[in-house]
C-alpha cells in the first residue's frame, strides 16, 4: 500500500524599499564581511538577539555584497548619462 505524507509549509517575503543613501549604508556594512560583523556584535551586544538569525544575517550579507553594487552602478551610470546631456 502507498504512503502519502504531506508537509505544510508557509515561505514569507518582505519587500524592503531602500534610498539610495540606505542602500549605500547598508553595501558598505556588509564589505567588512559577515564574521567581524557577528563576532563585534555578539561581543558588544551579546547573542540573545542575532544567534537565532544567523543563517538569516549570512544570507543577508551575501545577497546585499553580491546584489547591491550592480543596482548601485546603474544609479551612477544614470547619473553620468544625465550629466552628459
Amino acid at each position: 500500500m502507498a504512503e502519502i505524507k504531506a508537509k505544510a509549509q508557509i515561505e514569507a517575503k518582505v519587500i524592503l524599499v531602500l534610498s539610495e543613501d540606505e542602500a549605500r549604508a547598508l553595501y558598505n556594512i556588509t564589505i567588512y564581511g559577515v564574521k567581524p560583523f557577528t563576532s563585534w556584535f555578539y561581543k558588544n551586544l551579546g547573542k540573545h538577539y542575532l544567534q537565532p538569525f544567523h543563517e538569516g544575517v549570512v544570507s543577508l550579507f551575501d545577497t546585499v555584497f553580491k546584489e547591491m553594487p550592480k543596482e548601485l552602478n546603474r544609479i551612477d551610470e544614470a547619473r553620468k548619462a544625465f550629466k552628459k546631456n
